[in-house]
Formats: C-alpha cells, sequence, structure tokens
C-alpha cells in the first residue's frame, strides 16, 4: 500500500461543479468533517451530516455536493493495495450507513475510526511522515486498521441506541483490539467499562478470554506497558520522575515508585542513577 495523495478542501453549496471525479488505480477515503453532504457513487445517493466517512474502490466514479453554506472535508488517495478488503455491496453498505446521525459517538470502536483518520493527517499534512519513514510506516498501519474496524462494523451495526449489539468478535480478535486500544491510550485512565465496551463483551468475560490468551489479565498487561514506558523515558530523557509518572498513566508518583521498584528491583531514582552511571553517562 502507498499513500498517493493526502489532503483537505472545503466545498460550498453555490459551487456551480460538485467536487469528485474518478481515480482509475486509486483507493479513497473520503473525511467529511464539517456540514452536510450529498455523495454521489456509481447508482448510489447517499445524504450524510459530519461526520462521516465514505469509501471507495478504484475506478469509482464519485461526485459530492454540499447542502449547506459550505462543507469541509480530508481525503487520502491509496495506491498499491494488495487487496482491496470490501466487496462493492460492503462499499455501498458502509457508505449508505454514513446517514445515521451519531454512529461515531455510540461506541469508543467507532469514534477510534475519526482518532485514527486525524492522526494519519495530522502526519501527512505536517510533513512529517514524508521526513521520517517510520512515521510513513506507521500511517499505513493505521490506515489498514481503520480498514479493520470499518470491517467489524459492517459485520456488526449499531441499528439503534437502545439495541442491543450483537458480538461476532472471534476471542483471538477480540483480545487483539483490546490490546491495540490500550497499546495507545496507556497514558489515560482506562477502566474496566471502557475495554468492555471496546468489544462489547461482558467484563467479567472479557478478563477470563484476556487471561486465557495471554496469560495475564487486562491491567496486569497495562500495568507492564506502562512501566516499559516509564523505563524508555527514564533512559532516555530528563524528565522528572514526577512528570513521568503522569505521562505513563500513573494515578501518583507514590503508587508508580512503588510498582516500579516492585517491578524492577530499584526505585525509579535508584535505577536511573544505576543506568547512567555516577555521573549520568552510560556505563
Amino acid at each position: 500500500m502507498k499513500i498517493r495523495n493526502c489532503g483537505a478542501g472545503t466545498l460550498s453549496r453555490s459551487a456551480e461543479l460538485p467536487g469528485g471525479g474518478m481515480h482509475p488505480s486509486s483507493y479513497e477515503i473520503l473525511y467529511i468533517t464539517e456540514g452536510k453532504v450529498r455523495f454521489k457513487w456509481r447508482a448510489n445517493i447517499c445524504e450524510a451530516d459530519a461526520p462521516a466517512v465514505f469509501i471507495l474502490a478504484a475506478s469509482t466514479p464519485h461526485e459530492l455536493e454540499s447542502l449547506q453554506a459550505e462543507a469541509k472535508f480530508r481525503f487520502l488517495e491509496l495506491d498499491e493495495i494488495e487487496e482491496f478488503p470490501f466487496t462493492d455491496q460492503q462499499v455501498d453498505e458502509w457508505n449508505f450507513m454514513q446517514a445515521h446521525k451519531g454512529i461515531y459517538s455510540k461506541t469508543m470502536l467507532a469514534s477510534s475510526i475519526l482518532q485514527t483518520l486525524d492522526f494519519v493527517y495530522h502526519l501527512q499534512s505536517t510533513g512529517l511522515a514524508g521526513q521520517d519513514s517510520n512515521l510513513g510506516d506507521v500511517c499505513l498501519l493505521e490506515i489498514r486498521k481503520t480498514y479493520k474496524l470499518i470491517a467489524h462494523m459492517i459485520e456488526d451495526p449499531e441499528k439503534s441506541a437502545g439495541e442491543e449489539r450483537k458480538v461476532k468478535h472471534k476471542s483471538r480478535a477480540a483480545v487483539d483490539l483490546l490490546i491495540d486500544y490500550m497499546d495507545w491510550r496507556y497514558k489515560e485512565n482506562v477502566t474496566l467499562e471502557a475495554l468492555a465496551e471496546v468489544v462489547a463483551l461482558d467484563p467479567s468475560y472479557l478478563v477470563r478470554l484476556f487471561k486465557k490468551h495471554m496469560q495475564m489479565t487486562p491491567f496486569e498487561y497495562l500495568r507492564d506497558l506502562r512501566l516499559k514506558a516509564a523505563a524508555s523515558y527514564l533512559s532516555g530523557s530528563d524528565l522528572p520522575i514526577s512528570a513521568i509518572a503522569q505521562d505513563t498513566g500513573f494515578a501518583s508518583v507514590h503508587y508508580f515508585s512503588r510498582i516500579f521498584k516492585a517491578h524492577y528491583g530499584q526505585s525509579p531514582a535508584e535505577w536511573r542513577k544505576h543506568l547512567k552511571g555516577p555521573k549520568g553517562k552510560s556505563n
């Protein structure tokens, strides 16, 4: 996969011609960030309020019109996709889902699609992805993740706010989603309720399932993740220990110091001093 183009635009209702076209070899993700639009692809039409995310296969004719004074959008054009993960029917189903207001506010799983696209746009628009190949690779991983999340929502759509969700996660897929969620949000106050919402599972069953696959509970995994991040900060920065505790998701510096010493056998200050040597130089 390769990002051919990334950009943003504004479309006014008074525009003489709609936006859009056809890209013979490029796939597209179109993210409506403000306003209300009418989106046409092949013989289909969908009207949607922002936020909305439309996906397109290569060689798909499409048009975008603003139904308000103006609408704002972002887009990603993708080349060299090994295998587009959606059939035409799935593309249509997903795009029509954008007509339902609030689909991105009902679950963290859905809202993470928008967060991921915001992150990719930031790396691309600031030029960071072009300056560092590692960040370029991160963008591609995030796009693949977006496709996976969309595929999940197509299989298990939120039909209404009060309707019970049908859980279709295979057990390993659910664990992978939880790991991905914690890897990105370890700095935040991650609760069992939030984890349960990510995969739509009963909290107690979630803990048993995670332990079955990972030989530890979700919060043991989260603790180890935070400790590894803290160790990296201690060895690679001069940040105060209190700041490191805060930046890695620990509730207090005292709790952080106690957990760190229990895990590494030394307090954070002792560990940093031992690592850098008496004069602040690596041994």
